[in-house]
């Protein structure tokens, strides 16, 4: 499995959505439309091309904290092990060791954004020329400030994360700052700490029959639901 697509799998097991990949760089918007390869969603355009508006909204917030199975996180504050890091400006590390390769370690705080008119949206879509009921649209982003993302290419990796104790106690709420250090052996993957970005997304198609939208989370089976508006779109072509 790869890293796109385990990291898809755990956005939608703890906060049900869909990866943005790559995480934080991407340039997602609401709106955005595209096919899902690997698990994540190719962006082919916006449907503002199509002549459709939406009304955007705050959405809920979300927390993410994980660690991939397997995984061990220790603290060390000025070389001793410490139990939490207290508020001061001593040297300190956070040394995690990764049991299996494309493991993952992620602290965020998420806000969302998302289309308050996803049925007029989906109406419009449906009598938009050109439009065809595979793509799949973003309805919701889900964004991180200050997140930390990392990941290990190998199995047994160790990867240190070193500053202040006070920075690190930040980061493990989900508030990371520029101002510490990662660093392994070569088998870093993954290694976003202290940036913003979209993290996640969440999004419907058309329905073939019935009219309306189809949201996708995270019970949706992707290869089914592929292979089944890939059979409808061939209908429509005949």
């Amino acid at each position: 499995m790869g890293i796109a697509r385990r990291f898809s799998r755990i956005l939608h097991r703890e906060i049900d959505v869909h990866a943005a990949w790559l995480p934080v760089t991407n340039t997602f918007r609401l709106g955005d439309y595209g096919m899902v390869s690997d698990g994540v969603l190719v962006k082919m355009g916006n449907i503002d091309e199509f002549g459709v508006e939406f009304v955007p909204g705050a959405g809920r917030p979300a927390e993410l904290q994980f660690r991939s199975d397997g995984t061990k996180v220790r603290r060390v504050v000025g070389g001793a092990e410490a139990p939490s890091f207290p508020q001061v400006d001593l040297g300190a590390e956070i040394v995690i060791d990764f049991k299996a390769a494309d493991s993952i370690y992620i602290s965020a705080n998420l806000v969302s954004e998302e289309m308050q008119n996803v049925a007029q949206v989906g109406a419009a879509l449906r009598n938009a020329g050109g439009w065809r009921r595979r793509y799949r649209v973003v309805s919701s982003v889900y964004s991180a400030e200050h997140c930390t993302m990392i990941s290990a290419r190998e199995a047994n990796s160790r990867i240190t994360i070193s500053g202040t104790a006070e920075a690190l106690r930040l980061l493990e709420l989900g508030q990371a700052h520029a101002d510490v250090t990662v660093s392994s052996e070569e088998s870093l993957g993954l290694n976003l700490a202290g940036r913003s970005g979209v993290v996640g997304l969440r999004m419907f198609t058309l329905r073939a029959l019935g009219g309306g939208t189809r949201l996708l989370n995270a019970d949706t089976d992707e290869q089914d639901l592929v292979e089944h508006v890939v059979d409808e779109d061939l209908t429509d072509d005949i």
